[in-house]
């Protein structure tokens, strides 16, 4: 078999109603001819191909130049012609090339509303002959070891994923280097929106993470907004949307200097992931050692029996004539523990959602990517999590009032020791719901803002 034959293997679909659409068609018995072509690729949903369509598909893979299609060959023809009618999908103006503009209202249309810079990028990649268009042949050329069942699937490949908000400060999310600055700008107003509409939980979350006593979502909220009122519900969120500017620009900022640094060039490098993860990691780091002292006073205006009475300057002033400037840094080792870990799993856990949708032909619509975004930011919180509570009790220390849950070390494994010997290893999970809670809300509120 040719090497054209060949390589459109890798796009058969595992269909078992291909040999049965043949066998409609081939009423002579002596294979498909072009008419006969035409029609059984019509039942399967692949249309409008001219008759010179018709005649490049069977001259790709009639390897005994016979003119008609045996059941092998025209199992193989299947991938070539469902590219091109995928091609031909995005190509809305029928002149044979893809620009940017129809790339544009394609990917938007399963859910990746990309700046006009971002999809220039991604044509480039199979814009073999730099002309600012792709033709079928380069659309083909890239994509003929792709598997071909759906325009999802071939955007997946075609673009990398976008990241998402789940509305964790271990890390923000993280720009490409063609995204404007603006971009980011929407970016943090969509995490400033995110962080400030699931602030209540957030609270209570904090709330339990650094009691002794169990704390129960509905009660707690009910009970601070009948002690302290309304603006109770949001004590120390002012705090978290003036870190959220800073450290999403300082982090893309390393985030791209870092990647400068690696072979990272092509999304479809097998080490692209771990280039990426590594420098998103050590980016993630940076941002926390730069913009932590404001993560500490948030964490103490949030469990603060009179919080409404607090000021931020204030704050910073009794935590530092507590225990000096070093106290601005206390919990700083879980955290950074947590960072790599963290990205880590939210990665992992989203790419492994998409491959499951793509390899389902489900498309990636808005829908779709809140799942995605809400399952990946809900396993990274699960695997991160003990750190997470063993960081929020360190920074807190004796500020929460009566009831605090003091960890007396300062060495992170001698202090998640003390937890689990005198509370049990269910407090390292101590307000895991209102986390798991606020994770969805956080995804859709930055997804609609951005």
């Amino acid at each position: 078999m040719s090497s054209s034959s060949s390589a459109s293997q890798g796009s058969i679909p595992k269909d078992k109603r291909l040999p049965r659409i043949f066998s409609k068609y081939d009423k002579d018995g002596d294979g498909l001819d072009k008419k006969e072509l035409r029609a059984a690729l019509a039942e399967l949903n692949v249309k409008n191909l001219t008759d010179k369509d018709l005649e490049g598909i069977i001259l790709t893979v009639d390897v005994d130049g016979s003119g008609a299609l045996s059941l092998e060959e025209f199992t193989n023809i299947f991938g070539v012609a469902k590219l091109k009618s995928i091609f031909q999908s995005i190509d809305r103006d029928g002149s044979g090339f893809i620009n940017s503009a129809e790339l544009s209202t394609a990917l938007e249309a399963l859910g990746y509303k990309l700046p006009a810079s971002e999809v220039k990028m991604i044509l480039k990649k199979v814009d073999a002959d730099s002309s600012g268009e792709v033709s079928f042949d380069e659309f083909k050329t890239f994509f003929q070891y792709v598997p071909a069942t759906s325009l999802s699937l071939l955007v997946k490949s075609w673009t990398s994923g976008v990241s998402v908000d789940c509305g964790s400060d271990l890390s923000p999310p993280t720009l490409s280097p063609s995204v404007p600055w603006y971009y980011g700008v929407f970016g943090g107003l969509g995490g400033v929106a995110s962080r400030t509409l699931t602030a209540p939980l957030e609270k209570v979350k904090i709330q339990a993470q650094t009691s002794n006593a169990r704390v129960k979502v509905f009660e707690s909220l009910r009970k601070t907004y009948t002690t302290i009122g309304f603006r109770g519900l949001f004590a120390g969120n002012l705090a978290n949307c003036l870190r959220v500017f800073p450290m999403a620009g300082l982090v893309t900022f390393c985030y791209l200097s870092f990647l400068q640094l690696t072979p990272a060039d092509n999304d479809l490098d097998p080490m692209e992931p771990v280039y990426r993860g590594a420098c998103a990691a050590s980016a993630g780091i940076v941002g926390q050692l730069f913009t932590y002292p404001i993560d500490i006073v948030r964490a103490r205006l949030t469990v603060m029996p009179d919080s409404s009475k607090a000021s931020i300057a204030g704050c910073f002033k009794d935590i530092i004539k507590e225990g000096g400037t070093r106290a601005l840094y206390k919990g700083l080792t879980p955290t950074l523990f947590a960072v790599a870990p963290f990205l880590a799993c939210q990665m992992s856990t989203a790419d492994a959602c998409k491959s499951i949708a793509a390899a389902n032909d489900v498309e990636v619509t808005p829908l779709v990517m809140l799942g995605v975004g809400g399952t990946a930011g809900i396993a990274a919180q699960t695997v991160v999590y003990p750190l997470d509570v063993l960081r929020r009790r360190m920074q807190v220390g004796a500020g929460a009032g009566p009831g605090n849950a003091n960890v007396i070390s300062d060495s992170t494994w001698t202090a998640m020791r003390e937890v689990v010997k005198r509370e049990g290893f269910r407090s390292l999970f101590a307000g895991i719901v209102p986390t798991y809670m606020k994770v969805f809300p956080a995804v859709a509120i930055a997804m609609t803002t951005t």
